[in-house]
């Protein structure tokens, strides 16, 4: 349910325009974000081929609490930076501090229980964010050839570009 959930993660990227356009696909018949769930299910089976699916697990759980806990230190950081700032709702700063705490808590335990596999994947995230910035950077130096894929895929997957 993640992959079909997160599916939608990339594909608002794109739609936004800070992801490739590629990622940005539906398939004209069931409204799916196609190349969005097709690299999600690669990049699993990719995590999962050379280990097992406890690996897989903790790479998601691990990852997934420290992109929490930073978003939980940045409702603190704001609250003290922004303190005016007009805001839909407002919560008591014990809990995204509460929060916060939790995940580096579960971050620390994961590191400590299983230190090289916590490790590489870590190493993974940070190698994604060159490929970010190539892709996003002021020159765009990915963008002619994922223009030229994206084209391929929208013919031969029979697939709708959403526009912005």
């Amino acid at each position: 349910s993640i992959t079909l959930s997160s599916s939608r993660l990339p594909y608002a990227g794109a739609v936004e325009g800070m992801m490739p356009t590629l990622f940005g696909l539906v398939s004209k018949t069931n409204k799916t974000p196609i190349t969005s769930l097709a690299f999600l299910g690669s990049c699993a089976f990719l995590c999962v081929w050379p280990s097992n699916i406890g690996n897989l697990i903790q790479y998601v759980g691990f990852l997934s609490w420290i992109f929490w806990g930073l978003c939980f230190v940045a409702v603190i950081v704001l609250r003290f930076k922004m303190p005016d700032i007009q805001r839909p709702f407002k919560i008591p700063l014990v809990v995204p501090v509460l929060a916060a705490l939790t995940s580096l808590y579960l971050i620390v335990g994961s590191v400590y229980a299983n230190p090289l596999i916590s490790g590489l994947w870590l190493i993974a995230a940070l190698l994604s964010v060159p490929v970010y910035y190539g892709y996003v950077d002021n020159e765009k130096m990915c963008q002619r050839w994922m223009d030229k894929l994206t084209n391929i895929l929208l013919h031969y997957l029979e697939a709708a570009e959403q526009k912005q």
